[in-house]
């Protein structure tokens, strides 16, 4: 009983409580960016081949982002994400356009003779 009654009277667990519950609404906001970036890529996949440079960075950041939250709330950590710390950067590489196999280069076959001894026609 002492311990509920020491954390009921501290301020630092009613901060806590303040910034969980600020970050969980956060992280709400961040689930709907989320699937905005999942749809631009799924558009730009679609129309130009390849995924968007910028939206896969900002996805990625974004995705540290959310988990720098879950760590948080959960109490895994201490650290509070963003704005108390810099934002996430980004790790990912922009990926090399995606060539479909049908359209994919295949050597071509020998027109002459693959031996030299042997004579041409």
């Amino acid at each position: 009983m002492s311990a509920l009654k020491n954390s009921l009277c501290s301020a630092d667990f009613w901060l806590r409580l303040l910034y969980t519950v600020l970050f969980m609404l956060a992280w709400q906001v961040v689930e709907i960016l989320l699937a905005l970036v999942v749809v631009i890529q799924i558009m730009a996949r679609l129309f130009t081949g390849s995924a968007n440079d910028d939206a896969l960075r900002w996805g990625d950041s974004l995705s540290v982002y959310a988990c720098q939250i879950g760590r948080y709330v959960t109490m895994a950590s201490e650290q509070k994400p963003w704005p108390f710390i810099e934002w996430p950067a980004s790790a990912v590489r922009p990926v090399d356009p995606v060539v479909p196999p049908a359209a994919a280069v295949t050597p071509a076959e020998p027109t002459g003779p693959t031996d030299p001894a042997e004579p041409k026609p």
